[in-house]
């Protein structure tokens, strides 16, 4: 649903349509502003401003012959929405209603769930009724412009159909009257308010229902027609208001629900089309032969120019909204569990603060923190013990002995150990469970490493990961670093933490779980390799990660030794259920 920006030309405050056509020889494009005018092109790439017409009262608000263009300024938000967020990441993991990371449609079970307005919208798109009515086209393949390997290449556009995955989803709620829950971003061209003042990137607008749906035929700049799917999401009166903060909710619509024209059948493919367009009737089917034509009028296309039917704008009666679409606000998440287990999937849910309305990932391991005002929700459960976890089986089966014929990897085994050649050694150790003493020493250090990082001593955190989707993307696991001080710029330059070195903390901070867990490291590595140098064994850096339930992790105790272990393998597998790992380093400006 984003589309390409493209800024109007030109300095003028007052330009004339024409002007506006001659920057752009392809400019065509007529689009509703939120006070009833029109945008020409696509809008600016400057989100401080906004087109709109300027015209007569009798005017139609799509025709543009004698209208003049004033850019004006976006309106500055009096209140702050009920529901928002910076990050892509924080509605996906806050908001149920929402949980695609790329496409703007969200669906499950083949009907829509939420949809969010971005970018600039297509031809014909419309924000009516200060939101109340919102014409959107969706579906995807969109003409667009997309870097491949370092330069922008131009994706050509394609036909949409009905049994396209987003396109059927929306087709059902609109079959079946089912509601969905409309979002929108900072870069929405028609959105008349300036999220970006407040360090608003997500918002979302409410409880909408799809009135009608249809097909039309889109220019794309290229010169290429091609099918859209359009959408009229009509605003329901019934849910709870305070998602729609911006408007005045208390404003009624009753003398303009006035249904539209009765739909009609055409004489070809007998299927029904709504009148949408004031240059009269014409079939929406997309796959009719008189598809986008004026019945009588022969082999040629409507005109590209087209202004909505009066009565299609009206707001019209809706049924009755169920009670599970009248307050969509995310619940609080559960801090005091009866079971007291705080390790399951559930707690990795970012929560939906009740002062400012911010959704936020839980980042800190010991308690919620709304990212705003950080509001805190503390955390009560307890620590899981290791025989809780200790009979899980493994998602998948898999022989930790086994290597591929395929992957280039030369195997060798001596004395008890395992090594590949030529890119560094790999060296297994196995549990040691020859007694209880050994696994006591294992058990207390993973139930001391829960207990500090629930106290804070171990301040577990979610770091930033370099991402391509829009604000802060956070890892999937916890993690904490720590590494000598006078050796950061050695860390800096050769391995990268994903906390960056800023957030890297000093041996001297470390708790004594971290201690403990590097002595022990120390301890199985000489055993295993004993005929090597002691100074091979004495580690400097000590990464720590929890993984909870359903979280992938790297696995099983290994020695890898020589850098291109890392430059060339990966190693990972997916715990049943609650894990800790302490990864140890020899971090050594002089070691190859």
């Amino acid at each position: 649903m984003v589309h390409n920006k493209r800024a109007l030309e030109g300095e003028s405050e007052n330009c004339s349509v024409k002007a506006i056509k001659r920057t752009h020889l392809d400019s065509t494009n007529l689009l509703p502003n939120p006070q009833g005018g029109q945008i020409n092109d696509h809008g600016s790439s400057d989100f401080t401003r906004r087109i709109s017409i300027i015209k007569e009262e009798e005017e139609s608000p799509f025709d543009d012959q004698d209208g003049q263009l004033k850019l004006n300024p976006l309106q500055e938000l009096s209140v702050m929405p009920h529901i928002w967020a910076q990050s892509r990441q924080e509605v996906c993991e806050s908001f149920e209603w929402f949980r695609s990371y790329q496409s703007g449609v969200y669906f499950a079970n083949n009907v829509t769930k939420g949809y969010l307005l971005s970018g600039f919208p297509a031809k014909r798109d419309g924000f009516f009724h200060c939101g109340k009515l919102i014409i959107s086209h969706g579906g995807g393949k969109a003409e667009s412009v997309q870097q491949s390997k370092g330069q922008m290449k131009l994706r050509l556009a394609d036909d949409q159909k009905a049994e396209d995955k987003s396109v059927r989803a929306l087709l059902t709620n609109y079959r079946q009257q089912i509601p969905l829950v409309l979002l929108v971003d900072d870069r929405y061209a028609l959105f008349p308010y300036n999220l970006g003042g407040k360090n608003i990137t997500y918002a979302v607008l409410g409880v909408y229902t799809i009135t009608h749906t249809w097909a039309e035929y889109e220019i794309t700049k290229s010169g290429e027609k091609h099918v859209r799917f359009k959408f009229s999401f009509q605003w329901c009166e019934e849910q709870d208001v305070r998602t729609y903060h911006p408007y005045n909710i208390t404003e009624t619509y009753q003398n303009c629900h006035r249904p539209g024209l009765a739909d009609r059948k055409c004489s070809h493919c007998e299927m029904p089309s709504p009148l949408i367009f004031s240059v009269g009737w014409v079939c929406l089917n997309a796959t009719c032969n008189h598809f986008w034509h004026l019945p009588g009028a022969g082999d040629n296309l409507i005109p590209d120019e087209l202004n909505f039917h009066e009565s299609f704008l009206q707001l019209r009666p809706l049924a009755p909204l169920d009670n599970g679409f009248r307050d969509i606000n995310p619940p609080q998440p559960v801090t005091k569990p009866s079971d007291k287990i705080t390790t399951l999937q559930s707690f990795t849910r970012g929560m939906h603060c009740k002062r400012c309305g911010r959704l936020s990932c839980r980042s800190k391991w010991e308690h919620w923190e709304c990212a705003h005002c950080h509001n805190v929700l503390a955390i009560i459960g307890t620590i899981r013990p290791v025989r809780d976890l200790r009979g899980l089986q493994p998602t998948v089966n898999f022989e930790w002995y086994f290597v591929g014929k395929n992957s280039g990897m030369y195997f060798a085994t001596y004395n008890g150990t395992s090594s590949y050649f030529r890119r560094g050694k790999i060296h297994h150790i196995q549990h040691n469970s020859r007694g209880p003493r050994d696994l006591a020493r294992l058990d207390t250090l993973f139930e001391e490493y829960q207990k500090q990082a629930a106290d804070g001593r171990l301040p577990f955190r979610r770091w930033p990961l370099r991402s391509v989707v829009r604000g802060v993307l956070l890892t999937n696991y916890f993690s904490q670093n720590f590494f000598p001080q006078h050796h950061s710029e050695i860390h800096a330059d050769r391995y990268q933490y994903v906390g960056g070195t800023a957030n890297t903390l000093s041996w001297e901070e470390a708790p004594t779980a971290v201690v403990d867990a590097k002595n022990f490291i120390e301890e199985r590595t000489k055993q295993a390799l004993n005929n090597r140098n002691s100074q091979d064994f004495l580690f400097n850096e000590v990464l720590s990660a929890a993984y909870m339930e359903k979280q992938k992790m790297s696995g099983d105790i290994l020695v890898m030794d020589g850098t291109g272990v890392q430059q060339y393998y990966e190693h990972m597998v997916e715990p049943t259920n609650f894990r800790i790992a302490a990864t140890a380093r020899l971090i050594d400006s002089d070691r190859k």
